[in-house]
C-alpha cells in the first residue's frame, strides 16, 4: 500500500505527502533489511523535504537515514550548503572569471574547478553559470 501511495502521489505536485509516503516506505525497506533500496527512498525524501522547507520531515528522513546505517546524510541545498571551496569558486565565477582564470588564481587543476562549480549548481538548483549571481544571493536570503 505504501508503495502504491508514493506511485500516486508522484503522479501529482510533489508535497509534504509525497515526503511522508516515501519516508514510510523508507522505514518499511529497512525493516524489511533492503537497506541499500531503502536508502535511496529516504535520501530522495530527504531532498524533497528541504526543497520544500519541511525541515520536520528532512529530519526525520535523516534520522531514518542514520538507523537505516547511512554514512552521511547531509542533503541541503541552497547557498548555504556549498563548502568553503565551492562558494569561493562560485563566487568567482559569477564574477565572471573563466574555469581557467579560477585555476590559475586558486592553484588548482581545471578540472577541480569544473567539479566544485557542477557540485555548486547541482546544490544551488540551476543549470546556467549565469544564474550563479542571484542563486548565491537568493540562497543567503533564504
Amino acid at each position: 500500500l505504501t508503495q502504491e501511495a508514493v506511485r500516486l502521489l508522484r503522479g501529482g505536485p510533489a508535497g509534504p505527502e509525497l515526503v511522508a509516503a516515501l519516508l514510510a516506505l523508507g522505514r518499511q525497506l529497512t525493516a524489511a533489511g533492503e537497506s541499500s533500496h531503502a536508502r535511496d527512498i529516504l535520501r530522495e525524501a530527504a531532498g524533497l523535504a528541504e526543497r520544500l522547507g519541511a525541515i520536520r520531515l528532512r529530519d526525520l528522513a535523516e534520522e531514518a537515514l542514520r538507523a537505516g546505517g547511512a554514512r552521511r546524510t547531509a542533503t541541503r541545498t541552497g547557498a548555504a550548503s556549498l563548502t568553503d571551496s565551492e562558494r569561493r569558486i562560485a563566487e568567482l565565477a559569477a564574477g565572471g572569471r573563466t574555469n581557467a582564470e579560477i585555476a590559475d588564481l586558486l592553484h588548482l587543476a581545471r578540472r577541480t574547478v569544473e567539479t566544485h562549480l557542477t557540485h555548486s549548481y547541482r546544490k544551488l538548483g540551476i543549470r546556467r553559470r549565469s544564474a550563479l549571481s542571484t542563486a548565491l544571493i537568493g540562497g543567503d536570503a533564504a
